[in-house]
């Protein structure tokens, strides 16, 4: 579950680590059944409202809160059972990214707790995020995102670039 939410937020480890229960809201999205689940973080470049990029978030939420018995709103989401911090799931992890055989990105590099994030971003602009609103949700620059995902190419960047040669056919 910390897996899902942290691939589905885009949320930076020590944001998570400090994510309390009272720090998650949900939100009716108009004209739809759906909900929008958003979390005020406070981290590296402050606070900010990050909204998740599936519903299903609240479903791992709520798995998350089964484990505890009843959790107040300052509770720790990701906690030990006596409710202190968890302090790292680098063990965890690398024990799952073995076991389910992806332990090794594409340059042969482990990929860590980390990876979450880039996996969050890489699937947003695949799915055509604005830079600017992927950087404002994930608290980052336009500059870092275009540093380490300007070479990932959507097929909609493709349509966009060649929009005046199109319309010149018709």
């Amino acid at each position: 579950n910390y897996c899902l939410v942290l691939s589905n937020t885009g949320i930076r480890i020590g944001e998570a680590r400090t994510l309390t229960w009272q720090n998650i809201r949900i939100e009716p999205v108009a004209d739809s059944d759906d909900l929008t689940v958003i979390f005020n973080v406070s981290g590296k470049t402050g606070a900010r409202e990050v909204v998740a990029s599936r519903y299903e978030v609240l479903e791992y939420l709520q798995r998350v809160k089964a484990l505890y018995d009843n959790p107040s709103p300052d509770d720790l989401v990701f906690a030990h059972p006596d409710g202190s911090s968890i302090r790292s799931f680098k063990k965890s992890f690398a024990s799952l990214t073995q076991y389910v055989g992806v332990e090794f990105n594409s340059d042969g590099d482990r990929h860590t707790i980390y990876s979450l994030r880039h996996t969050y971003a890489t699937f947003r602009l695949g799915e055509n995020v604005s830079v600017y609103a992927l950087s404002k949700n994930m608290g980052t620059s336009i500059r870092m995102i275009e540093r380490f995902y300007g070479q990932n190419r959507t097929p909609d960047q493709a349509a966009e670039l060649t929009k005046m040669r199109n319309l010149n056919r018709t």
